[in-house]
């Protein structure tokens, strides 16, 4: 297995017979985000250890849905992204077949081959190829090779014209259990966000300006501003540019908070303001590096077994 800084373990070569689904980076940060979740980190502690009634004072209303995506995706910790996706990406984020494709089914070459390997072909397709795909009805029809391809065309649409109603009856779409919602991801800014939430668990006590500056949270201010300066401010403008770091980091740290709470609720990406359990953030630094000493070690397994 391929081992690198940014998936861990590679999720190459992952796949499931009779399953289909199209891995996103986004899927991976939807992983590191549960992380940070404390409504997540509740959901955990009532699969494994259960509540305390300090724990229950601080459940969600909707703990409901927090548990229902805890029994989807499990635990994050002490685990790796490929584990987890080996476990969770097929059932959860995909469907149980491969999208229909217009495909060759058999070739008659005009000699005198056995009728049994024509019978064989279209059984193959039938009882394989399509077993793996949606079962939506298809047109089998004989194209000669021959023949002007445009007149061929032409032939094709009117036969998927003629037998529209079939498709209207037939196309019953199956969705997966979980859908990231959106098009389009920015990898940078989730990235940062994940950084984010991990220097604020590690020093929960951090001045938001402090923080903002470690992850390098704005191109503008970041760069001015000395992350290991004294409290006391050298000038009006130095003063001004940690006040408006602040409350950039400010912004930031609660649409990651957001993300990370929505994730427990199954959507991702996602930054409904909704009622979260309190953050903790010390809690989360503990999961956290105990997390990584057990990735660590289990690296080195993978690292050593692999030799």
């Amino acid at each position: 297995m391929e081992i690198n800084d940014y998936w861990k373990l590679s999720t190459k070569g992952i796949s499931r017979d009779g399953w289909h689904v199209d891995e996103h980076y986004a899927h991976m940060f939807f992983f590191y985000y549960l992380r940070f979740s404390p409504s997540y980190a509740l959901a955990r502690k009532a699969n494994t250890t259960g509540l305390s009634a300090a724990d229950k004072k601080n459940l969600p209303k909707d703990f409901k849905q927090v548990l229902k995506t805890y029994r989807l995706l499990g635990d994050v910790h002490k685990t790796l992204y490929r584990y987890w996706w080996q476990r969770n990406g097929h059932e959860v984020f995909g469907v149980p077949y491969v999208k229909p494709i217009a495909q060759i089914i058999s070739v008659v070459n005009g000699s005198s081959e056995p009728i049994k390997r024509y019978e064989e072909d279209l059984n193959n397709f039938l009882t394989n190829e399509r077993q793996k795909r949606e079962q939506s009805a298809s047109l089998i029809l004989s194209v000669p090779i021959d023949n002007n391809v445009a007149q061929s065309i032409k032939f094709v649409k009117q036969y998927l014209q003629d037998h529209k109603h079939l498709r209207e009856q037939d196309n019953k779409e199956v969705k997966p259990k979980i859908k990231l919602q959106g098009q389009r991801f920015n990898a940078n800014a989730l990235m940062k966000g994940v950084g984010l939430l991990i220097y604020k668990s590690t020093y929960p006590e951090i001045e938001n300006w402090r923080l903002g500056v470690r992850v390098e949270l704005s191109p503008s201010y970041s760069p001015s501003l000395n992350k290991d300066a004294t409290r006391r401010t050298k000038n009006w403008i130095e003063a001004s540019d940690r006040i408006l770091m602040g409350k950039i980091t400010y912004r930031a740290l609660h649409r990651c908070k957001l993300i990370a709470e929505n994730a427990a609720r199954g959507k991702f990406l996602c930054v409904d303001e909704i009622e979260t359990a309190p953050f903790d953030f010390a809690a989360l630094n503990a999961l956290y590096k105990e997390n990584q000493v057990w990735e660590e070690k289990e690296l080195e397994q993978v690292k050593s077994s692999s030799k």
